[in-house]
């Protein structure tokens, strides 16, 4: 039997998505402190109590606005992870490169962008610090979950706990230099300006390295970033 837009599981599925439309366009416009959920259920065109039905509150909106940020990312990721394997050797040499992909497909999406988005939506720091890191925290876990099946797809021999420790360390690493990046430059527009962007680049290969060397290249020199793949 095939759904049409009078099955109430359609409906509910449409009702979902106006209201996550909504509370992104109000977030984004106006950020974490720009909507009540009267002001969400206005812009979806529901009543109130339809958005109750699927969210919490305004910390849960939060939690969809910013996953369906990341995961627009996680898919523009997950396409460069299938292009950088798709034609792996067979052993251990195939499950390094597997993971070595993770890196260069990091390096081509626009990671910035998506922090910076991230960040308007959940307000400037303040006494929500704590709320706003969990949200974060939750969001990148997705990413790391989206990758796992995707590289073991790929690679299905690879070694369940270096993957593991692969994903954790970048995962954390990149909600790390995240902080730390928007530390240094606070009041971004969602146009990330050029020195910016550049410093991110810096950030994000200081953290590529570190994963590839290990403790014991601490010391080395970070090598230049690589010129795009033509």
């Amino acid at each position: 039997m095939t759904a049409t837009d009078d099955d109430p599981g359609t409906q509910r599925d449409q009702r979902h998505r106006a209201i996550v439309d909504a509370a992104r366009s109000l977030a984004t416009e106006h950020g974490a402190h720009g909507f009540t959920v009267d002001r969400v259920a206005e812009v979806a065109g529901v009543s109130r109590r339809t958005v109750f039905n699927h969210f919490t509150g305004v910390d849960q909106l939060l939690v969809a606005v910013c996953e369906e940020v990341l995961t627009e990312v996680t898919t523009e990721l997950l396409d460069g992870v299938d292009r950088l394997t798709a034609d792996l050797p067979a052993g251990a040499e195939g499950h390094h490169r597997a993971l070595d992909a993770l890196g260069e497909a990091a390096r081509e999406v626009d990671l910035a962008a998506a922090i910076v988005t991230i960040n308007h939506v959940l307000g400037e720091p303040g006494p929500q610090d704590v709320r706003a890191a969990g949200i974060s925290r939750s969001a990148f876990e997705l990413v790391g979950s989206r990758l796992r099946e995707r590289l073991l797809a790929r690679a299905p021999g690879l070694d369940p706990l270096d993957l593991e420790l692969t994903l954790c360390l970048l995962t954390n690493g990149l909600a790390l230099i995240a902080g730390y990046w928007l530390q240094h430059h606070p009041s971004m527009t969602y146009d990330v300006p050029p020195g910016a962007r550049t410093d991110w680049d810096v950030l994000l290969d200081r953290l590529l390295h570190r994963l590839r060397v290990g403790h014991a290249g601490a010391t080395t020199t970070t090598p230049e970033r690589p010129a795009p793949h033509g």
